[in-house]
């Protein structure tokens, strides 16, 4: 990243920072590349998982973000984000997307390891983020920070950002704004990349569009809606696929209407992944509408790509560069006592999780977080759990980088997972 891009650390949640023009770029060294692929198998049996301490896992990313053209301090962060999602167990987006997406478009230049994001315009409440074709884990975690620290000016912050890439798990982001008292909505759409074809239609033109939002609590287990517009996202579908492991039937659809539960169906595009909800009989139209406003906001809001294009009707080839999002950040101060309204909250959802389970409940009641808590405090304890095929990646790629693996991952102990 430029010398000239915010001047005080991008780990101290809403801290204030500043922007200016970034120095000129020089031409990246030189780096190989990377590519790792697994074989589909349909008789693979039991997946099988490794588990790795969080600490050294953290570390081996940021070292391998740094090998990749990362400076120190982006790397950090990025390390964070990554890791974030497998603690919490999504995944992936976690060191399966360092393996699939960071790494090898950080070395073959498709994402720009010395992008300098700068604000291009601002109000005292909202900013417009240019990304610089960097890594999406850096620039939304700027963007964030931004939002936070206009939040606390303002009452509420707004940050669209455009011409960046793939962000990762975006309830990292919300977490980091409700941790500091703050509530936090994060949002991105793909890009011209079309995963999913809209209700009723045949042509793929919209992504998964994700979105979360935080809000701070007084203790416990918090509040953080991380989800896809669709039934699933598609990272688990091709997961399934290169495991050889099928999926539920109601994550695909043919395009006949029936549901496949092979994965191999939406990987040839015989079969799309379903709307949240399924099909307009149950709901689908809940899923496509918001998949369509994460565009909205996303796309035309900030210059970013989007998918539903002209061009899309016409088979034109699309991409999955110059992607959006959108950071937005409210400070509960502005409508009272900010620790009143976080004990609230605590109550609120105590209450949720207290309720009567039902007989089919076999887990109890929860809600959009305590699980990801639960599964956070066990990588903690165990370490993090890695499918099979995500450690051999990882490997795979220490030793192309030449970077030192934690033990884990080079002696690949296995086991069923749980």
């Amino acid at each position: 990243m430029s010398s000239c891009t915010w001047t005080t650390s991008t780990r101290t949640p809403g801290a204030s920072r500043t922007w200016c023009t970034p120095s000129p770029r020089t031409s990246p060294d030189p780096r190989p590349s990377f590519r790792h692929s697994v074989i589909p198998s349909r008789n693979r049996g039991p997946a099988m998982t490794v588990r790795v301490p969080l600490a050294e896992l953290t570390t081996f990313v940021r070292d391998v973000l740094t090998e990749c053209g990362l400076d120190d301090e982006s790397a950090r962060t990025a390390a964070d984000v990554i890791t974030y999602a497998d603690a919490n167990g999504f995944t992936t987006h976690g060191t399966n997307g360092l393996v699939n997406i960071y790494a090898p478009r950080l070395l073959d230049g498709r994402i720009d390891a010395g992008a300098a994001p700068r604000v291009v315009q601002e109000t005292a409440g909202a900013a417009l983020l240019d990304g610089d074709r960097g890594l999406g884990l850096v620039t939304m975690d700027l963007a964030m920070d931004i939002a936070m620290a206009k939040a606390r000016q303002t009452g509420i912050g707004m940050v669209a950002v455009r011409n960046s890439t793939h962000f990762g798990s975006a309830g990292y982001y919300t977490q980091k704004a409700a941790a500091a008292g703050l509530i936090g909505i994060a949002m991105t759409n793909c890009g011209a990349q079309g995963v999913a074809p809209p209700l009723g239609g045949t042509v793929r033109m919209l992504g998964t569009n994700p979105l979360s939002a935080a809000v701070p609590v007084t203790e416990g287990a918090p509040f953080v809606l991380d989800m896809s517009t669709t039934v699933v996202a598609t990272g688990k579908i091709k997961a399934a696929h290169r495991e050889g492991q099928e999926v539920p039937q109601e994550w695909l659809v043919r395009h006949d209407g029936t549901p496949t539960s092979d994965p191999a169906d939406f990987m040839a595009e015989e079969a799309d992944v379903a709307w949240l909800g399924g099909p307009a009989a149950t709901g689908g139209a809940k899923g496509f509408g918001l998949a369509l406003l994460v565009d909205l906001l996303c796309g035309p809001l900030s210059g970013a790509a989007y998918g539903p294009r002209p061009g899309v009707l016409k088979g034109e080839p699309a991409g999955d560069d110059n992607v959006g999002h959108t950071a937005i950040v409210i400070d509960p101060s502005a409508f009272g006592s900010a620790r009143a309204i976080a004990a609230e909250n605590r109550i609120l959802l105590d209450t949720v999780a207290n309720s009567p389970a039902a007989a089919y409940a076999t887990r109890g009641v929860t809600y959009p977080g305590a699980p990801e808590a639960q599964r956070y405090a066990q990588s903690q304890r165990d370490g993090v759990e890695l499918p099979g095929p995500v450690a051999e990646g990882l490997a795979a790629l220490a030793e192309q980088l030449t970077v030192t693996a934690p033990a884990a991952l080079t002696g690949r102990s296995l086991q069923p997972a749980a």
